[in-house]
């Protein structure tokens, strides 16, 4: 498994309505989360995340991975670069409305020291979490933090990403809300 991350320059969010197959990343952690309208399937990778929101013949995907993967070119809803901070939004189908915000903050180091450790007491209870190796130039490895809030109609996914050489976090704020009324 890398130890390392890519360059976060290299770094690219995407949204494709389809499912991604899972031999295009090297998944470190994964978990499935069902409910009675939709399933939610999420997954940190070496990179950043998969997420995959499927409800009854429609499938989300929310990638955060490095420019040297070889992603799908059909059915790319959104997509850019990872920098400062941007914010999406689509509605697919008319039946499930998607919002993210993904923000590129650098902080100062001892800032960066404190969410790393924040992060690190994190448990696999309360989300998803890989901690990495240490590339040996620094004393820590960088954190994937994934939290979910699983509601009847909509999903909140908040994602956390640290990148320790150079004292940079992804954070990103998801939100995946069925639209269509109850008859």
């Amino acid at each position: 498994m890398l130890s390392v991350r890519p360059k976060i320059t290299d770094l690219n969010f995407h949204l494709f309505a389809r499912n991604i197959h899972p031999e295009l990343f090297q998944v470190c952690a994964s978990r499935l989360i069902e409910r009675e309208n939709y399933s939610l399937n999420l997954k940190i990778t070496t990179d950043g995340h998969a997420i995959s929101f499927h409800h009854e013949s429609i499938i989300l995907t929310e990638v955060s991975a490095g420019a040297h993967h070889m992603l799908p070119s059909s059915n790319i809803l959104i997509s850019h670069p990872i920098e400062g901070t941007t914010i999406d939004q689509a509605v697919y189908d008319e039946q499930v409305g998607f919002s993210s915000k993904v923000q590129l903050e650098c902080v100062p180091a001892k800032m960066f020291v404190s969410i790393q450790q924040q992060l690190d007491q994190r448990v696999e209870c309360e989300g998803l979490v890989q901690r990495f190796e240490s590339n040996g130039r620094i004393a820590f490895g960088a954190i994937s933090y994934i939290n979910v809030q699983a509601f009847r109609k909509h999903v909140k996914v908040r994602t956390f990403h640290t990148f320790p050489e150079t004292c940079s976090i992804i954070k990103s704020d998801t939100q995946f809300k069925l639209t269509q009324s109850d008859d």
